[in-house]
């Protein structure tokens, strides 16, 4: 195989390169805007902003498997509900911290995040579930998702 040199190119004047870098971020500001996918959270449709604490994930009270997500669809206030149960596999009565995202079924993006505390379930018991989210989102396509379920 025979190696070529490369032929040579004309550069740029740095004026140049930085007006033609600003004018693909200014064009593509603008295409972006215009986009019908939108930002993730638009503000007339958010509703008000409820701060969430979610506890920091701790493998060692990790306990996803002990509950089920059973029902999740609009509800009758115009958002969504989760309704499920949890499980306590263990010798001992537990409390469960489960985290519940609100996701679009288009891109996946988390409109709404509850974190749901269910206290005192005995060994062995199966304990009902429920938590609201999405407020003012009940026309969109969403799914609810159990993000993290820990005992505590």
């Amino acid at each position: 195989m025979v190696m070529r040199p490369r032929p040579a190119t004309r550069r740029r004047p740095a004026r140049a390169t930085t007006a033609a870098a600003g004018l693909a971020v200014v064009l593509t500001g603008g295409l972006a805007a215009c986009s019908s996918e939108g930002s993730a959270r638009p503000a007339a449709a958010a509703g008000p902003s409820v701060p969430v604490s979610v506890p920091s994930y701790d493998p060692a009270k990790g306990a996803r498997s002990d509950a089920t997500a059973g029902t999740c669809g609009p509800d009758k206030d115009g958002g969504w509900s989760l309704a499920g149960t949890v499980r306590n596999t263990a010798k001992s009565k537990r409390s469960y911290s489960i985290v519940v995202d609100f996701v679009t079924d288009k891109g996946s993006t988390v409109v709404d995040t509850r974190v749901v505390k269910v206290p005192g379930v005995e060994p062995g018991t199966s304990v009902p579930f429920s938590v609201a989210g999405a407020a003012g989102r009940g026309r969109d396509a969403l799914r609810c998702v159990l993000r993290d379920v820990q005992f505590g």
